[in-house]
């Protein structure tokens, strides 16, 4: 999972860095035509989706992974919407152009709320670390980007005009899936500096383990995103509990 982690980061730079490229060549080509602009366009897609990817990435080796996978697939539905409405002439002459419409919506909707709902598990429900009443938090602010996405969707499916109330709705619940989602980032990053803070690098040593002992635990710990410390109280209770 590690390797393949790495190996969809460099992918995912160096595409970017490529579209990035090619943008910078469109802008300092003397003119600004047609191309040019879908070229830049193009490039913003690229971006995106990098941004995307990169979101949905904090959940590999996570037990909630599948939520990255259901994002993934999404993106690249999204991307690939995106792409052909950018480049695809003919979409835009026959009228497949509403349809393309409709599937990049759709797919970009799920596709940014998968990557939102990535971030903010693997910020709160961290291997070796009790989320507490942030899970209570995590589970509301789930549910309220879920309803987003679902009432998000419903006009551009169905295709149709809701009345007032629709949007009134969706609109108080994508503020409380905002401020839900900022109250997490909030509380779980300054959780995460304050462990940082609080526990001395040196805290392995004090069990009096073999250093290749000590390194097995420090490389778990940083795969895992916890603290050696924890590591060790979490494997001792799980022995004393089978004694």
């Amino acid at each position: 999972m590690k390797d393949l982690r790495r190996l969809v980061i460099v992918v995912v730079i160096g595409s970017f860095s490529l579209a990035a490229l090619l943008g910078i060549l469109a802008l300092l080509s003397g003119e600004f035509g047609d191309d040019q602009a879908r070229v830049l366009l193009t490039t913003v897609i690229v971006g995106v989706e990098s941004t995307v990817v990169l979101c949905l990435l904090a959940l590999a080796g996570h037990p909630w992974v599948p939520v990255s996978w259901f994002g993934a697939a999404a993106s690249v539905v999204a991307t690939g919407a995106a792409l052909a409405l950018t480049w695809g002439d003919n979409a835009w002459d026959d009228g497949r152009w509403e349809d393309l419409l409709r599937l990049f919506g759709t797919s970009a909707i799920l596709a940014g709320t998968s990557a939102q709902l990535a971030l903010l598990i693997a910020l709160v429900l961290r291997p070796g670390r009790e989320p507490g009443g942030l899970a209570a938090l995590l589970g509301l602010t789930g549910l309220a980007g879920a309803l987003v996405a679902i009432l998000a969707i419903g006009p551009i499916v169905s295709a149709s005009e809701p009345d007032d109330g629709y949007w009134q709705l969706l609109g108080v619940l994508a503020i409380l899936d905002v401020l839900g989602s900022v109250v997490l980032v909030a509380l779980g990053a300054f959780g995460r500096v304050r462990e940082r803070i609080e526990t001395p690098a040196s805290a392995v040593s004090e069990v009096r383990l073999s250093a290749a002992q000590q390194q097995r635990i420090e490389q778990w710990a940083r795969e895992h995103r916890t603290t050696p410390t924890d590591v060790v109280q979490r494997a001792l209770d799980s022995y004393l509990r089978r004694s």
